[in-house]
Formats: C-alpha cells, sequence, structure tokens
C-alpha cells in the first residue's frame, strides 16, 4: 500500500550484484515526478541507453549481447504506468544475465559507466541504513504506519494486528453501555479533541491506545532498534507510551491532528523531528573512527579501506557525497561493506574530503 514509487535495495540485491559478471552497467538519471505524460523522462531515458549501447560496443560485447543487456531497459521507455510512478532518482544496473530497476527518493544526475564495478556512489544516500526510521500516525479516527527514510515514505499494511482506528477496539454497543453510567474526570479524554470529558471516554482511549501500542510492536518486533515517531496531538503520546510495546518510540514526535496530513507532509515533519537523534549518533561513531586514527583500525585512503571492505573488515564507512574520484574503489567498497553488514554514513559537512572508514579489527 505505497504512496511513493521507491525501490529498497535489498541484501539480496547487492549479493547478486556482487557475483556479476561481464561488464557492469550503470545508467543513472533524474526523473520528474511532476511529468505524468513522461515524455521528458523517457526521451531521456532512450538517448541515455543509446549512449550505453556505444560503451557497451568499445566494452567489446556483440551486437546479440548488447540488445540482451538493454532489452529491460528498452521496454520501460514507452511504459506508461512506469513512469507514473516515479521517485526522484531512477537507477538502471547489468551485467551478465542480471538486471536491476531502482527508484529512488535521491536525485542522480545523468550518467552511463560500463567499468569493473557498478556506480553505487552516487546512491550512497539512499543506501545509509541510519536514515531509515517509523512513523505511526495516530488519531480516534485513523491509524498509518510508514516505513521512512530522509528520501522516501511509504505506508504499511497494518492487516489485522494493528486496529486501523477506534471503531475497530470499541464496539457501538460496548460504547453506549459504558456511556450510560459516565461520570465526569478523565484525564485522556482529549485526545484527538473529541472527548466526552468523562471517565467512560478514558476507559474506551486507554483501551484503544493499548491495542495499537501492543499491536505495533507485534508488526514491527519488539526487539528493534529503528526509531518511530509518533504523529498526534500531544497530549497523546504519554497516554501512548505506556501501552506501547515497540522499544524504539521516541520522545520527539509531530505534534497535531494527522487526518489531514499527507504522507509527504508527514515525512517532512518527522524527518526535522528525529534528524538531531540520527546525526547525534552518526557523529558519535565519527568521533570512534578519529580516536582510531593511526592505530590500524581506521584509513583514509580509498584502495586500503576497499581492500578492508572485501576482507569484511569495514564497520563503517563514511562518504561524501560531493566527491567523484577514486570511483572504483569506493564503489566496491560499498558493495563490500554493505554485504557484511556494515554501516553506511553520509557526511555532507567537510569533515571527510573523500572517504573514511572505521575497522572492526
Amino acid at each position: 500500500m505505497g504512496h511513493s514509487s521507491f525501490d529498497q535495495i535489498e541484501k539480496t540485491h547487492l549479493e547478486q550484484m556482487a557475483q556479476a559478471t561481464g561488464p557492469r552497467l550503470s545508467v543513472l538519471m533524474p526523473v520528474d515526478r511532476t511529468d505524468q505524460q513522461s515524455r521528458e523522462s523517457s526521451t531521456r531515458l532512450k538517448s541515455l541507453l543509446g549512449e550505453a549501447q556505444r560503451q557497451l560496443s568499445a566494452a567489446g560485447l556483440d551486437s546479440n549481447a548488447i540488445d540482451a543487456r538493454l532489452e529491460p531497459f528498452t521496454a520501460l521507455i514507452n511504459d506508461g504506468p512506469f513512469w507514473r510512478n516515479q521517485g526522484d532518482g531512477l537507477a538502471l544496473f547489468s551485467a551478465d544475465d542480471v538486471h536491476f530497476v531502482f527508484r529512488v527518493g535521491v536525485p542522480l544526475d545523468e550518467r552511463v559507466h560500463v567499468g569493473e564495478q557498478f556506480a553505487l556512489r552516487p546512491l550512497a544516500t539512499a543506501l545509509a541504513e541510519s536514515s531509515k526510521f517509523y512513523i505511526l500516525a495516530l488519531s480516534r479516527a485513523k491509524v498509518r504506519l510508514f516505513d521512512a527514510t530522509r528520501d522516501s515514505v511509504t505506508e504499511l499494511d497494518l492487516g489485522d494486528t494493528v486496529p486501523s482506528s477506534m471503531d475497530g477496539v470499541v464496539s457501538a454497543d460496548e460504547r453506549q453501555r459504558q456511556l450510560q453510567s459516565r461520570s465526569v474526570g478523565g484525564d485522556r479524554a482529549t485526545f484527538h479533541g473529541h472527548g466526552a470529558g468523562d471517565e467512560a471516554d478514558s476507559v474506551f482511549v486507554d483501551k484503544f491506545l493499548k491495542a495499537v501500542g501492543q499491536g505495533v510492536g507485534d508488526l514491527l518486533g519488539k526487539a528493534r532498534s529503528r526509531p518511530m515517531i509518533l504523529a498526534a496531538v500531544a497530549e497523546a503520546h504519554p497516554a501512548f507510551k505506556q501501552f506501547c510495546t515497540y522499544p524504539a518510540l521516541q520522545d520527539a514526535m509531530v505534534k497535531g491532528n494527522p487526518d489531514d496530513r499527507s504522507p509527504k507532509d508527514l515525512h517532512a515533519a518527522a524527518w526535522d523531528a528525529i534528524f538531531p537523534t540520527f546525526k547525534a549518533q552518526d557523529d558519535a561513531v565519527f568521533e570512534r573512527f578519529s580516536a582510531k586514527l593511526g592505530t590500524g583500525l581506521s584509513a583514509t585512503q580509498s584502495d586500503k579501506i576497499r581492500d578492508a571492505a572485501v576482507e569484511g573488515r569495514v564497520d563503517t564507512l563514511f562518504i561524501n557525497p560531493g566527491v567523484t574520484q577514486n570511483a572504483d574503489d569506493v564503489n566496491e567498497a560499498i558493495l563490500a561493506t554493505l554485504q557484511s553488514s556494515g554501516k553506511l554514513i553520509i557526511m555532507s559537512d567537510g569533515s571527510v574530503e573523500n572517504v573514511v572508514a572505521l575497522f572492526r579489527y
């Protein structure tokens, strides 16, 4: 049930990329999501695939091999539904018998590259684990849960695990019976602004929040560390926190009734709320790197970092997204680091000139 068209680059994809044979083709391009007719984007792709054909030929592939490489991508040129569901960038990768199409939330510069490595560095921001979080938009009338990164937001299916509204927890008959003996009071009666101002309403709210809090823990897992931002009226947070079994609910929140806010709007507000937490975490890891300089447990040379990544020794790779030098070394280091469950952190503040790494051993 997605409200944006982003493709998650999973570990299985990275493993297939690492095992690929033959010259690696990478085609990157920006996409204008407002271009509903898709003419500009499809024309751009057609032109880039022409350049890809020339580069593959120069790499020694014959016409049949080139056609096999490009056919899945050529089919996208006139695929209207595909172009109407886009992110901000499009990344196409192929090698012998391997093809990938990723719609990403990161604007990409036009690029066609044929070489020994896939061009992953421009996608580093999309690959960074430290920007992943959840958003729970909660009101009596509506419950929505989103899987988000810095650049994307996708609504998750609640299934039968999380109630979609208070009506799914408190039946009309139950409400009527309880309200017949209501008494004034109830400190949570104003949740979402529809409180009846009585104890009965407080009982209903508690039952609802408990069902949502336990359901979210069951759906996402109770041993997870990915942070979750609550979007709700301010008084809902302390009430919900006592019932929520998901352990990474943040104190920061998006305040106000979320019902009329679009996924895009909620995402922007939630990112503003969670960004200081992510920055503090990344800064702490970078301090660990700085403390290890000169000990053999860190490196600043791209070739040494590449070799360590291939050996599975890179704990964290810090990348300056605005630099393109030593591209193949960095591309290989990104792939190997993520394959071995290492982390990728984007450093846009100038503290990293190109790429540096913290080693496990």
